[in-house]
């Protein structure tokens, strides 16, 4: 889900009224019902090779940005949120997965978050 920031920051870029690209991806083990509201992850993971990275973002014609970031995990970790960032730490969008994801040491996971964007017609 697009967070209120995240569309306010999408605005800001398109103006040039502030240049932070959305380009770090977070993992989390919240499990709180997604919102517009969101400004953050309900509990972002950083232990174990969770810690939030920058991504690789691509985008598909005619309008979606798709981010993709693998992690490789030390540790015991739960995955059930995971999230878009700028480098100011705003956050452009929040996924929250219908079931715990468990990740345990030398395991490796592939993320990804389609965020396509629609004309609005008024």
């Amino acid at each position: 889900m697009l967070t209120k920031i995240g569309l306010e920051y999408i605005a800001k870029n398109t103006c040039g009224l502030t240049s932070n690209a959305f380009t770090y991806f977070a993992l989390g083990a919240g499990s709180t019902a997604e919102s517009e509201d969101d400004t953050a992850l309900a509990s972002e993971n950083t232990l174990y090779g969770a810690a939030r990275k920058i991504a690789s973002c691509s985008f598909s014609s005619p309008a979606t940005a798709i981010w993709t970031a693998t992690f490789a995990f030390s540790g015991d970790v739960t995955v059930r949120e995971y999230g878009i960032f700028d480098d100011a730490n705003h956050m452009l969008a929040r996924v929250v997965l219908d079931e715990n994801n468990y990740y345990h040491d030398g395991m490796g996971a592939t993320f990804t978050v389609m965020v396509p964007l629609a004309a609005v017609i008024s």
